[in-house]
């Protein structure tokens, strides 16, 4: 959710990659769901895990397994380390995706709002 949110938020001007310790290799049906909802296309996403991302070009990290999860990742990557202790909705209804997806937009749209110097597009 996170790559599609910041992919339209943040326009021409970010390059979003999302990528798990553990990926799933599908993203679920109600993530789709979830950010047609909310205004974000799912178009173009897909399950990654960390070795498809190139260390050298991640200016910002983020965690969504709060500390710990940075503590996992390779310490070369990223300038900037993010951890936000947000819950995975999968296997859960609706709702909890909407709540956990109103989460991740919030604070997308704050790193995004200081990386881009308070310049955003998006919904």
């Amino acid at each position: 959710m996170a790559e599609a949110m910041a992919r339209t938020i943040g326009g021409d001007r970010v390059r979003a990659l999302s990528a798990g310790l553990a990926p799933a290799g599908f993203i679920a049906g109600p993530t789709s769901q979830t950010l047609q909802t909310l205004g974000f296309s799912a178009e173009g996403l897909r399950s990654k895990g960390l070795d498809e991302i190139p260390a050298g070009s991640v200016d910002v990290v983020v965690s969504l397994l709060g500390t710990s999860g940075l503590d996992l990742l390779p310490s070369d990557l990223g300038d900037r380390r993010e951890a936000w202790p947000i819950p995975d909705p999968f296997g859960e209804d609706e709702t909890f995706y909407l709540h956990v997806a109103r989460q991740i937009e919030s604070r997308v749209r704050e790193i995004l709002s200081e990386e881009l110097a308070g310049e955003l597009l998006g919904p």
